[in-house]
């Protein structure tokens, strides 16, 4: 197995240096971005790899060669993106007819995305209050929107739900509004719908692009897309937060949370839990990710780990096995926390603060 590790490592260390001074040099001429959306694929082969390598068979060696190949290949379709803020950088070198054409395309999109947003505001009204407000920035292509839903006195529990592609996603200090929300993209616009439950009063909230699939060609090679979100911490939460590539600054300490799912493909997630909910369930599903948790030390952390190549570094937590890991003081902690992680080639780091 040692050896196997060695033989991975070197091989990946290898092909992406290759990838990233071919790059410089301008050999290839690749649709890097597209390869992200190929992170699957790793974790089928990781499994066929490590069924392998359990029943000692030779094939393994193989499988391992491909996985050496294929993990550093498939991030550096992510890490080519040159992050800077808010958004991503790609330099693609397009024919210059063809990028016209997509940006006549684009602008045409827009305009008639600004239209059908505009009829929706007016007709969900009365559903939810939205200040929703567009304007083009001095280059013409980044837009922005702010979506605001009042609280209700008798609001003691609400649900959050989140979707998003490739960018940046932050949510940070309490709003004494029920959710407000800023957007800032490049491509397409973002919808938000407020529905309550009429025994429960709980409003679920639900922030989304309005195109399902965005397809993007920008002949400056910027594409920004920034969602920055503020909740009321007065009720208990329910969160559902689907990313896909890229940032997410999520600093929940603030809000009681009892139930945080979040799924993500090739991202770099920072996740800091707070301790006003007696019992939070956190789960995690994620591609080729680095994910780092904060959690309060007088919180009694569990930790349940799965996945195909999983690196991961838990200060103070004591493996109890079956890849679950214990903080100390758990069983006499007041508050508990239980983290389900299940990535695929990816990163896991619990802070306690």
């Amino acid at each position: 197995m040692q050896r196997r590790n060695g033989l991975f490592w070197g091989i990946a260390l290898l092909t992406l240096g290759v990838l990233f001074l071919a790059r410089r040099a301008g050999w290839l001429d690749v649709n890097w971005h597209s390869l992200v959306d190929l992170w699957p694929l790793l974790l089928i082969l990781a499994g066929v790899n490590l069924i392998l390598e359990r029943r000692g068979n030779s094939a393994a060696f193989i499988t391992t060669v491909m996985l050496a190949v294929a993990v550093p290949t498939t991030l550096f379709g992510f890490l080519s993106h040159d992050r800077d803020g808010d958004g991503f950088s790609m330099n693609w070198q397009d024919d210059d007819e063809s990028d016209d054409e997509s940006d006549n395309d684009s602008d045409a999109n827009n305009d008639q995305d600004n239209e059908d947003n505009n009829n929706d505001d007016q007709d969900n009204e009365d559903a939810y209050r939205s200040e929703s407000g567009q304007r083009n920035t001095e280059n013409g292509s980044v837009k922005t929107s702010s979506f605001v839903e009042s609280m209700a006195p008798d609001t003691r529990e609400a649900v959050f739900k989140l979707a998003g592609g490739a960018g940046r996603f932050i949510i940070s200090d309490p709003t004494t509004e029920l959710i407000k929300a800023d957007t800032k993209q490049s491509i397409g616009t973002y919808s938000m719908s407020v529905d309550r439950n009429e025994t429960t009063h709980i409003p679920t909230i639900e922030l989304k692009p309005t195109e399902e699939s965005q397809h993007f060609n920008l002949k400056d090679g910027n594409y920004e897309n920034r969602v920055t979100v503020h909740l009321n911490n007065t009720p208990v939460w329910t969160m559902d937060i689907a990313l896909g590539a890229g940032q997410g600054d999520l600093d929940l300490s603030n809000y009681a949370v009892k139930s945080l799912k979040i799924a993500a493909g090739a991202a770099d997630l920072d996740l800091k839990l707070g301790a006003k909910a007696d019992q939070s369930d956190v789960k995690l599903d994620v591609g080729a990710a680095s994910v780092t948790i904060h959690v309060p030390k007088e919180v009694g952390c569990r930790v349940k780990k799965d996945g195909a190549l999983n690196l991961e570094q838990l200060d103070d937590f004591t493996d109890v096995g079956g890849g679950e890991f214990l903080s100390p003081g758990y069983e006499a902690a007041k508050n508990k926390m239980t983290i389900r992680f299940d990535g695929g080639i990816s990163r896991l780091k619990v802070v306690r603060y």
